[in-house]
């Protein structure tokens, strides 16, 4: 090109025939040059105003759906980013991708990429290329997170599966705990846990003991389902008889009456069904050979209060509020016994102990499945007993629960005068989810169909439901199914070993709930 305008140059400079002078095509002719070098250079330019304009556009997109994707780390934020960028270049042909970055700086991504283009113009008298270099920053918009973790720690759970579980739920703990580092938010994930089997201990040191003693939401003889193992006796206070027994409260509560054992209704003592009572297994009778908590003698009434004489009545023995007055007798037995669960954790932030009391789970009991998700809402709810959650109209805050179990629910029949085991359920007889049935079929279908009406009534609130079911061969999913949010959110586990992938799934889920697209 330069050989060609060095002629051009030349044949422009010879006078033309006729010319009176060829100093104007002299001076032309030294002028070419620079006029051809920047015109050439104008369209260099206006190449690289392009394609730096086109970088800047694939940059923009590619760190948009960075920030939107699920990722919370710079490598997958890279590799997301890459991608896209890759894709939305794929049409250029004037610029060559160099380098590309995207990483977060939370609530932030940052995109940067560089291209060269080759010009065309400073081509012709040096070996280099022009480089272009833009940037992009997209900011997510980051919910805060409550989450309550419900699993079953029932005696179906022992062994591998119990095993199993620690990891998984320490690792899904992890997980969510790392994303909140991350973030620029003040507790942007905070978690509590439900261990839950027969029964729900919310308390087991002494100062949660005293203060769920002393709390108003706490029965303390008004609630109608507390006075039916009394014999129909009103006004027996559960901890006054513990008192006089020399013992301390476990910490378990039981089923309140219903309806509200599927609602969020608070707690309130004008309202003494809306209370929660004190877990107490009474004292079985001395004359029912298949007792299993037999702890005092029965004394000896005629009727309610009044000594003198002896009834045959197995149940009314049980119920004679007199007796409890001494030391209960004998290894293991006792007004809470069955309340061996590990207690639950309200919601916090304290990651560590979280994890110390999911390596203390232990396997007891039966499976009760909607007593340990009543109170997976009571840890998310912003009324009460606790009142931890804040307020369901919070902007930007989602609040979810993670149920777990393996297995259906269970009311197991005995040949007791009582027909069951005493839990949070009272005795079967005592009607308190709607069946009085020594048929163990019914009791399952009485607690499984309080189950759907919690779940809706929680889902209304807009509460996040995912549900695991870990190893079931029998029996249908559609209980678990029905309770999820989405078909997606439930889960059917068939071997324990994949707990861990399965948690890990759902806590990238709620990190992806966490932002906003």
């Amino acid at each position: 090109m330069m050989r060609r305008l060095a002629q051009l140059s030349s044949l422009i400079a010879q006078p033309r025939r006729g010319a009176t002078s060829g100093g104007v095509a002299v001076q032309f002719a030294f002028l070419i040059m620079p006029l051809a070098v920047l015109t050439f250079g104008l369209v260099d330019y206006n190449r690289a105003t392009s394609e730096k304009r086109r970088l800047q556009d694939a940059l923009d997109a590619a760190t948009l759906a960075a920030a939107r994707s699920t990722a919370v780390t710079n490598p997958e934020l890279q590799a997301i980013g890459s991608q896209n960028l890759t894709t939305n270049l794929s049409a250029a042909t004037d610029a060559t991708l160099l380098s590309s970055s995207f990483t977060l700086d939370s609530p932030k991504v940052v995109g940067t990429a560089r291209a060269k283009i080759t010009p065309i113009v400073a081509n012709l008298w040096m070996n280099g290329d022009m480089t272009v270099s833009v940037t992009s920053e997209v900011v997510r918009s980051m919910n805060k997170i409550e989450v309550a973790m419900v699993l079953d720690t029932t005696g179906s759970m022992a062994g591998t599966k119990l095993t199993n579980l620690k990891t998984a739920a320490t690792n899904f703990v992890d997980t969510l705990a790392a994303a909140a580092a991350r973030s620029t938010e003040v507790n942007p994930v905070k978690i509590g846990i439900v261990p839950f089997s027969s029964a729900v201990r919310i308390g087991s040191s002494t100062s949660e003991i005293n203060a769920y003693k002393s709390a108003a939401w706490m029965d303390k003889g008004t609630a109608p389902i507390g006075a039916d193992i009394f014999n129909g006796l009103t006004g027996v206070n559960r901890f006054t008889l513990l008192t006089q027994m020399g013992q301390t409260w476990g910490g378990c509560v039981e089923s309140r009456a219903m309806p509200y054992d599927v609602q969020e209704t608070a707690p309130n003592v004008n309202v003494p069904a809306s209370l929660y009572t004190p877990f107490f297994w009474p004292d079985e009778s001395d004359n029912d050979n298949y007792a299993i908590n037999d702890y005092l003698s029965d004394g000896s009434y005629t009727s309610q209060g009044t000594t003198g004489g002896v009834s045959t009545d197995y149940r009314r023995r049980q119920g004679f509020k007199g007796k409890y007055t001494k030391a209960p007798s004998g290894s293991g037995l006792g007004p809470n016994r069955g309340c061996d669960m590990q207690s639950l954790v309200r919601l916090t932030t304290d990651w560590t102990s979280l994890k110390t009391k999911i390596n203390s789970f232990n396997a007891v009991g039966e499976t009760h499945i909607p007593l340990g998700l009543a109170w997976g809402w009571n840890v998310l709810s912003p009324t009460g007993p606790f009142s931890d959650g804040v307020s369901y109209s919070t902007p930007k805050t989602t609040k979810i629960i993670v149920l777990m179990t393996d297995g259906e629910n269970t009311y197991t029949t005995t040949n007791s005068s009582n027909d069951s085991n005493y839990d949070g359920y009272s005795f079967i007889w005592a009607n308190r989810m709607g069946s009085t049935s020594g048929n163990s079929s019914a009791r399952t279908t009485a607690i499984d169909n309080r189950l759907p009406l919690l779940c809706t009534n929680m889902k209304n609130a807009g509460i996040v439901i995912y549900t695991v079911r870990v190893e079931v061969k029998t029996g249908s999913s559609a209980l678990l199914q029905g309770c999820a949010t989405k078909p997606e959110f439930f889960y059917d586990v068939q071997s324990a070993s994949n707990l861990n992938a399965v948690f890990s799934a759902i806590a990238g889920s709620i990190e992806n709930l966490r932002i906003s697209k």
